[in-house]
Protein backbone atom coordinates (compact mmCIF):
# COMPACT_ATOMS: atom_id res chain seq x y z
CA UNK A 1 0.00 0.00 0.00
CA UNK A 2 1.24 3.28 -1.04
CA UNK A 3 2.00 5.77 1.47
CA UNK A 4 -0.66 8.13 0.91
CA UNK A 5 -2.86 6.05 -0.66
CA UNK A 6 -5.41 6.47 2.16
CA UNK A 7 -5.08 10.32 1.86
CA UNK A 8 -5.83 9.94 -1.94
CA UNK A 9 -8.99 7.76 -1.22
CA UNK A 10 -10.22 10.49 1.43
CA UNK A 11 -9.51 13.55 -0.72
CA UNK A 12 -11.31 11.89 -3.83
CA UNK A 13 -14.01 11.45 -1.59
CA UNK A 14 -14.18 15.15 -0.39
CA UNK A 15 -14.15 16.15 -3.99
CA UNK A 16 -17.06 13.96 -5.06
CA UNK A 17 -18.85 14.87 -2.13
CA UNK A 18 -18.03 18.79 -3.23
CA UNK A 19 -19.14 18.29 -6.57
CA UNK A 20 -22.35 16.74 -5.97
CA UNK A 21 -23.75 19.68 -3.43
CA UNK A 22 -22.03 21.98 -5.60
CA UNK A 23 -24.05 24.66 -8.41
CA UNK A 24 -21.87 25.15 -11.73
CA UNK A 25 -22.15 28.87 -13.15
CA UNK A 26 -21.28 29.09 -17.02
CA UNK A 27 -20.98 32.84 -17.74
CA UNK A 28 -22.84 34.35 -19.83
CA UNK A 29 -20.89 37.69 -20.66
CA UNK A 30 -17.59 38.33 -21.18
CA UNK A 31 -16.07 41.52 -19.12
CA UNK A 32 -12.76 43.25 -19.83
CA UNK A 33 -12.23 45.02 -16.60
CA UNK A 34 -8.90 43.68 -15.01
CA UNK A 35 -5.84 44.07 -16.88
CA UNK A 36 -4.42 40.35 -15.98
CA UNK A 37 -7.19 38.64 -19.00
CA UNK A 38 -7.40 35.55 -16.54
CA UNK A 39 -9.04 37.32 -13.51
CA UNK A 40 -11.89 38.60 -15.68
CA UNK A 41 -13.74 35.07 -15.68
CA UNK A 42 -13.88 35.85 -11.41
CA UNK A 43 -15.88 39.05 -12.22
CA UNK A 44 -17.88 37.59 -15.08
CA UNK A 45 -18.74 34.33 -12.78
CA UNK A 46 -19.46 36.67 -10.06
CA UNK A 47 -21.98 38.41 -12.30
CA UNK A 48 -23.41 35.25 -13.17
CA UNK A 49 -24.10 33.97 -10.00
CA UNK A 50 -25.10 37.15 -8.34
CA UNK A 51 -22.26 36.80 -5.34
CA UNK A 52 -21.89 39.04 -2.28
CA UNK A 53 -18.27 38.63 -2.06
CA UNK A 54 -15.10 37.92 -3.99
CA UNK A 55 -12.49 37.39 -1.33
CA UNK A 56 -8.88 37.77 -2.95
CA UNK A 57 -5.19 39.01 -1.85
CA UNK A 58 -4.83 40.01 -5.60
CA UNK A 59 -4.62 43.56 -4.35
CA UNK A 60 -2.53 44.23 -8.07
CA UNK A 61 -5.21 43.29 -10.21
CA UNK A 62 -8.93 43.57 -8.36
CA UNK A 63 -8.50 47.31 -7.57
CA UNK A 64 -12.17 48.29 -7.01
CA UNK A 65 -14.02 47.75 -4.05
CA UNK A 66 -16.96 46.63 -5.49
CA UNK A 67 -18.67 45.50 -9.08
CA UNK A 68 -22.15 45.72 -8.91
CA UNK A 69 -23.62 43.56 -6.07
CA UNK A 70 -20.32 41.90 -5.48
CA UNK A 71 -18.09 43.32 -2.96
CA UNK A 72 -14.10 42.85 -3.68
CA UNK A 73 -12.16 42.17 -0.57
CA UNK A 74 -9.04 40.64 0.93
CA UNK A 75 -9.30 37.88 3.50
CA UNK A 76 -8.67 39.85 6.29
CA UNK A 77 -11.16 42.26 5.59
CA UNK A 78 -13.92 39.58 5.28
CA UNK A 79 -12.43 37.53 8.11
CA UNK A 80 -12.88 40.98 10.29
CA UNK A 81 -15.93 42.88 8.95
CA UNK A 82 -18.44 40.25 6.91
CA UNK A 83 -17.58 36.62 8.41
CA UNK A 84 -20.75 35.07 9.47
CA UNK A 85 -20.68 34.77 13.55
Amino acid sequence: MPKFQDFFIRAESLLVEIESKSVRFIPAIKLDLISDKDDNIVIELAHECLADFIITGNTTDFTFPIYQQTKIVTPKKYWEKYRPV
